[in-house]
């Protein structure tokens, strides 16, 4: 009996060890989402989105503190609502409230579904800017996943992304409301969807 205890010993450490692995890495699944690692660019890109309000005047604050030269938003040109597409009713809006800047501030138009179509249409928009560095503005539990989208799909710019915050979608601490563990749910489940699967599917673009 004597000569177990000590093996027991080592079970016991190694089942309350990888308990406590597994309930920082439950605390911390949240955070991992959130990137950022903005640096100054030539363009700053603001990715489709439910809610793009915050991020257009998260963008032009940042193009105004030197983060970029040009503000590209992207929208869609395929969803019309009271008789305009997302992408004109963001034009007419940037003429009326980009006020300075109102030269340096465009609608990149898309209809992609998926992030990595997005990121396949945003190409020819920084072709137009000749661009070669990107500052990406998203929400912030999308950080991470556009950040390597990107990255990968468009190797010949470099990439920084900064989160756009949105506390009624989400908080690091995501199990404290329904909609914040729905989102971390969703989120994680196309990270993952991305990291092992599409990844290899979408080829990275090459060339100018």
């Amino acid at each position: 009996m004597r000569q177990r205890r000590p093996a027991r010993f080592v079970i016991a450490a190694l089942i309350f060890g990888a308990l406590i692995f597994l309930a920082v890495g439950f605390r911390a699944s949240g955070e991992f989402l959130v990137k950022d690692n903005r640096v100054k660019s030539d363009a700053i890109v603001i990715t489709q989105g439910d809610h793009l309000d915050p991020a257009y005047w998260m963008g032009l604050q940042l193009l105004r503190q030197g983060y970029g030269g040009t503000l590209l938003m992207d929208a869609r040109t395929d969803e019309i609502s009271f008789g305009s597409s997302q992408a004109g009713s963001a034009t007419e809006f940037m003429k009326r409230t980009a006020g300075e800047l109102s030269d340096r501030v465009k609608v990149c138009p898309i209809t992609a579904d998926t992030t990595a179509e997005e990121a396949l249409q945003v190409d020819d928009c920084l072709k137009r800017s000749r661009a070669h560095s990107v500052l990406l503005l998203s929400a912030d539990f999308h950080t991470r996943r556009s950040l390597s989208i990107f990255s990968h799909l468009l190797p010949r710019y470099r990439w920084s992304v900064a989160p756009v915050t949105d506390g009624r979608r989400f908080g690091p601490q995501w199990w404290r409301k329904r909609e914040w563990i729905r989102t971390a749910v969703v989120e994680w489940e196309h990270l993952v969807w991305w990291e092992t699967l599409d990844r290899w599917r979408f080829r990275p673009v090459s060339g100018q």
